[in-house]
């Protein structure tokens, strides 16, 4: 099998490097934007990309375009078309400056009748768009917009991918329209996935391009997801070790956990799904919380030393998933966390911050009955003289940022990767500030 893959990644190259040796055909250097061949045209040459990008589309009688794909080096444009001596089905535009090689039609067929080598790659190579065509034709039956979609970034990616540090940078300049016209999807609805999946961390911006994680990863995550969904406590644990066995990163394990959880309350409100699914959806996240945090904590993540958190979630309130991710998150950041657990009066906060002296108080409340326990513990710290000293954060459901701001609390994170990315702002200010004094974790 490895063998099969590796001579099928070869083929582009050899076919180029057989043309080359037949001296056929002529270069052609086509400017993006610049047409190769019109729908409904008689077809007078067959191309063959030899570097750059060429996209394959064709537009309906009401005006409506549709891409089929991108043509990249070795592929073959034209050639069904003039074996079944018909006009082009289709249209080709450079999507980017590219060298193709026009091979007059007469040319090309007397290449293909006397080089059996030749003739036996462009069957390959036709037997390939007749494989795509009928896969695009599943995907349409059978995947919706948001896996259609991602099937087509890993399609992009394998075809036009250069490593990115963690990632895989699609190298080529694809518009939001022309990504939807692939999947069969609008510009508006492309956007909302896109900004779906950077949220997530599925991908990102690099300059014009994008950058996606390895589809192996973004597989696994899938699946977790999807175990979550279903209420899969196994399924949950499995695919929690795979992530850590394939080391994926540990902030997108915990999204793709929670993002399940999100789905699961949109489908309750929907009435999609009853209590029951709830309870088990969330027994199998906490199922998958627990493995990826002795995972974090096996890796020697913590005690960091970014700097001293005491975390807990206030009296009053027994929820715990929330600040749980905003812990193992701190930790595999590379903080010294204090996990106070659910529950915590005001008194044990107090203790907690005389004993460990923390950079960070970070506090969660999930229920607006239980939000003024936050303002209890800081004025609290006040009395004792410690708001000075310690940086209180505060999150979760129950609270905003102008609520934040009314109690006197030092920043304000609505979800786990936020309340990471704030509070490792907040450090740096502070070493900023407390350069030419020790760090107060240190000095104690």
């Amino acid at each position: 099998m490895e063998g099969d893959r590796r001579e099928e990644s070869d083929l582009p190259g050899r076919f180029l490097s057989l043309l080359e040796q037949a001296g056929v055909g002529r270069r052609e250097l086509r400017r993006k934007g610049e047409m190769l061949f019109w729908q409904g045209d008689p077809v007078d040459e067959v191309y063959v990309v030899s570097s750059g990008a060429v996209k394959i589309f064709s537009v309906s009688p009401e005006g409506k375009s549709y891409t089929f794909g991108f043509a990249g080096p070795g592929d073959l444009l034209g050639a069904s078309e003039f074996l079944l001596a018909k006009e082009y089905d289709a249209m080709a535009e450079a999507s980017e400056d590219s060298d193709v090689i026009a091979i007059a039609a007469i040319d090309f067929q007397k290449l293909v009748s006397q080089n059996p080598v030749l003739a036996q790659m462009v069957m390959r190579k036709l037997a390939q768009r007749v494989q795509t065509m009928t896969s695009q034709v599943k995907e349409l039956g059978f995947l919706d917009v948001q896996q259609r979609l991602k099937q087509r970034l890993r399609d992009l990616a394998e075809e036009y991918g250069i490593p990115a540090g963690n990632g895989i940078r699609i190298d080529l300049n694809i518009t939001h329209e022309e990504i939807g016209e692939l999947v069969a999807a609008n510009r508006a609805t492309i956007t909302s996935y896109l900004n779906e999946f950077k949220r997530r961390g599925y991908l990102w911006r690099d300059g014009r391009s994008m950058v996606i994680i390895s589809p192996e990863h973004m597989e696994i995550l899938d699946h977790l997801n999807r175990a979550v969904v279903e209420g899969d406590e196994d399924e949950v644990a499995s695919c929690a070790q795979e992530a850590i066995s394939e080391h994926v990163d540990p902030v997108r394990a915990f999204d793709a956990l929670a993002s399940g959880m999100r789905e699961i309350d949109r489908l309750f409100i929907h009435k999609e799904m009853d209590v029951s699914d709830i309870v088990l959806s969330a027994y199998a996240m906490k199922r998958g919380l627990t493995c990826l945090k002795e995972a974090v904590q096996f890796s020697g993540a913590g005690p960091g030393n970014l700097g001293t958190v005491v975390i807990g979630t206030v009296f009053g309130d027994i929820h715990d998933i929330g600040h749980t991710m905003v812990a193992m998150l701190l930790t595999a950041r590379g903080f010294h966390v204090i996990d106070l657990g659910i529950n915590v009066s005001k008194e044990q906060f107090i203790a907690a911050a005389k004993e460990y002296h923390p950079d960070i108080l970070a506090m969660s409340s999930l229920m607006s009955t239980t939000a003024l326990e936050q303002q209890v513990v800081i004025e609290a710290l006040k009395a004792e003289g410690l708001n000075t000293e310690i940086m209180v954060l505060i999150g979760g459901s129950a609270v905003t940022q102008k609520y934040g701001q009314e109690i006197g609390a030092t920043g304000f994170a609505p979800n786990a990767q936020r309340a990471v990315e704030l509070a490792y702002r907040l450090i740096r200010k502070q070493r900023e500030k407390d350069r030419v004094r020790p760090h107060r974790s240190q000095a104690a």
